[in-house]
């Protein structure tokens, strides 16, 4: 196994450039921390090209890694991990490639668009969803936070690996390439058609907006219809990923009704 000792090494650079969100000479690659979300990133055929230990860690039954293993101090993996409370291990693994965004809407019946979202908890955590409840795509428009932000990563529990996620540069082209391709867009707001009582068409996209702002108002516009989801109490709003499940669950069940 190849040892590093010191954080001016070329290897020790270039992943802490990473870490920064700087961009590197070759693929964009992807911070990965924990044994966990390691290995989802190998299920899912993702390429390693790094992968950083400590006196500590361990490589047992994982030959993938082993050969990419490179062995460093304490104090360098420390700075190396994107968490308070650092394991053992840190993975760095190229980005997954766009896909071709004419297959995506071709084939997909579910689509999640989210405008200006900027918390990356709230992005990974909408992947996960989005992944688990069947969406075709995730796809940002220009102002969300990176799908390949470490606390993304995260959140996604591996779901960056497999859930395609699509970039738009406006809402204009979006809703012009959906439209093209039979959707039904779909705003999420405080106020519409109450979301159980909606029944979704064959080929549906929702829209989701930025935590606390909401959609902008030429979205609305340019939707065929805006879903609210019913609460009680003085609650005034949820958080975006809650409304993203919410709405993609009533999806699902009224498909299987």
């Amino acid at each position: 196994m190849k040892v590093i000792e010191s954080r001016s090494n070329a290897l020790i650079k270039q992943a802490l450039r990473i870490n920064a969100g700087k961009p590197c000479a070759d693929a964009e690659m992807i911070v990965v921390e924990g044994h966990k979300l390691i290995d989802e990133a190998l299920k899912s055929g993702a390429t390693l090209r790094m992968c950083f230990i400590d006196s500590a860690g361990t490589l047992a039954g994982r030959p993938e890694l082993a050969e990419r293993a490179i062995l460093v101090p304490r104090n360098i993996l420390n700075d190396l991990a994107t968490v308070h409370t650092p394991g053992h291990i840190v993975a760095y693994f190229e980005a997954p490639a766009m896909p071709d965004p004419r297959e995506i809407l071709d084939r997909s019946a579910m689509l999640v668009i989210l405008d200006r979202i900027q918390d990356p908890g709230n992005l990974g955590a909408i992947m996960r969803t989005g992944e688990a409840l069947g969406a075709g795509a995730v796809i940002l428009l220009k102002g969300c936070c990176s799908p390949f932000n470490p606390k993304t990563v995260r959140a996604a529990m591996g779901s960056s690996f497999r859930i395609p996620t699509l970039s738009m540069p406006d809402h204009q082209y979006a809703l012009a390439q959906l439209k093209k391709h039979g959707f039904t867009c779909l705003a999420a707001s405080m106020q519409g058609t109450p979301l159980p009582a909606f029944a979704f068409p064959e080929r549906s996209v929702l829209f989701f907006g930025q935590e606390g702002q909401g959609l902008q108002q030429e979205i609305f516009a340019e939707c065929n219809d805006t879903l609210a989801i019913p609460m009680q109490g003085q609650v005034e709003s949820l958080n975006v990923a809650t409304s993203v499940a919410l709405c993609l669950y009533e999806w699902v069940r009224g498909r299987k009704s």
